[in-house]
């Protein structure tokens, strides 16, 4: 069979990338593996509107599909030491002082079942469930003085396996572990390759796991996670009296445990504020003017369980003391009712009706995780998580949650509809 694919790359290497590739070739037992890699990333350099090993070796001379696919499959090289390789080599080149990881997953759209991890669930390229591969990854964000974009670079990605694939002992091949798990995994990957983190973002899909709270409080990483309406949070004064507090002892039987603080909900929270407590402010202007929004600040603790519980059950967390921040567009005065006009004489006869033809919304690549409603999203003066190249889009009102702790204190945040 013929191929169409004109070579469009000498067997020679590109001086850049054959510099960028020399502090990794200790990495690679055998030089042929060292050459496939190579000519690999040539290939995916190129322009070719599809990147597999039939179409690289096609248009890349000095390799074949056979070399390239023992690269991919059956060369011996280790993953984990490669990215921690390129992790601190890119920090060499530009060392950052502090930064900003953001743990988000992607889903990978696939037609087949045989990939690994392939099955019906939610993908955020797709916007729906579909069949498609869930990959958890780590993205590095930090301030790069002389560019006014950031310095930005994948630092690594785990694949997590859903619940089909651990329940068919043929198709489990390694143990399963949540999402929540496999993101502390790569924020530890990440401080040991010595990345300077300076916050950690997530969005609810992490942001409302109490134990990734935990974890990153045990950690101590300050970060900033999304979280619904519905999370739960207690109030200082009253964790600080329920532990001052003894049950009393009526003589008889087992003494009453003490109980936790009363639970509200964030939106239980928000919705007893007065007006005066919101405060407008502005953060920069926009192509519609200057971009503001009304916003206010109360100090919580993220927690769970109720006061049906004793403070040392297992469903009784109570996390460190924060801030819990709502956000919501500033209200615009109405515009005057419209005059009274006298409208035509019509027949008696109805009218057909036009069919509503509605526009199809543009995908921004930004889609809520399932568990949150869909028109929640993250609100542009705050974060830019993700790897698209455009904003999500604010609803009409929208509520923003935020803690911290002074110092290394954990921190989160997120927006719903209210």
């Amino acid at each position: 069979m013929k191929s169409n694919i004109v070579p469009k790359a000498s067997p020679d290497a590109l001086p850049e990338l054959a510099a960028f590739l020399e502090p990794f070739a200790p990495l690679f037992r055998r030089h042929t593996s060292r050459d496939s890699m190579e000519r690999y990333l040539t290939g995916l350099l190129s322009d070719l509107p599809h990147k597999t090993a039939d179409t690289i070796a096609a248009a890349v001379a000095g390799t074949s599909t056979e070399r390239l696919q023992h690269l991919l499959t059956d060369a011996a090289w280790d993953v984990q030491a490669l990215d921690e390789a390129r992790v601190k080599q890119l920090l060499a080149i530009h060392p950052p002082t502090a930064g900003i990881l953001v743990l988000d997953d992607t889903g990978l759209p696939k037609k087949g079942t045989e990939s690994v991890g392939v099955a019906a669930q939610y993908s955020g390229t797709l916007g729906k469930i579909g069949n498609c591969q869930v990959v958890v990854s780590a993205e590095y964000l930090a301030d790069d003085p002389a560019s006014s974009s950031p310095f930005h670079f994948p630092v690594n990605a785990q694949l997590f396996l859903p619940e089909s694939w651990i329940a068919d002992g043929k198709r489990r091949q390694r143990t399963q572990q949540t999402k929540p798990e496999l993101a502390l995994q790569l924020l530890d990957q990440a401080q040991e390759w010595g990345l300077p983190i300076q916050v950690v973002v997530v969005d609810a899909g992490y942001g409302d796991n109490p134990n990734f709270l935990a974890g990153l409080d045990t950690r101590r990483v300050p970060s900033i996670c999304g979280v619904e309406s519905t999370f739960g949070v207690r109030l200082p004064q009253e964790v600080q009296t329920a532990a001052t507090e003894v049950p009393a002892y009526g003589g008889r039987g087992q003494p009453r445990k003490p109980r936790p603080a009363p639970l509200y909900s964030v939106k239980q929270l928000i919705e007893a504020l007065p007006e005066s407590a919101w405060q407008t402010i502005s953060w920069r202007e926009g192509t519609k003017g200057t971009m503001q929004a009304q916003v206010v600040a109360i100090r919580v603790h993220w927690a769970t369980g109720s006061l049906r519980h004793s403070t040392s059950h297992s469903r009784v967390q109570t996390g460190p003391e924060g801030w819990l921040l709502a956000e919501r567009p500033v209200s615009r005065p109405s515009s005057p009712a419209p005059s009274p006009m006298r409208l035509p004489h019509r027949s008696r006869r109805p009218e057909r009706r036009k069919p509503n033809r509605r526009r199809k919304r543009r995908s921004t690549g930004l889609v809520p995780c399932p568990r949150r409603p869909r028109s929640s999203s993250w609100s542009p003066w705050l974060t830019r998580a993700g790897s698209s190249s455009s904003f999500t889009k604010t609803p009409s009102r929208n509520v923003a949650w935020t803690t911290s702790r002074d110092g290394a204190g954990m921190a989160c945040i997120g927006i719903w509809p209210w």
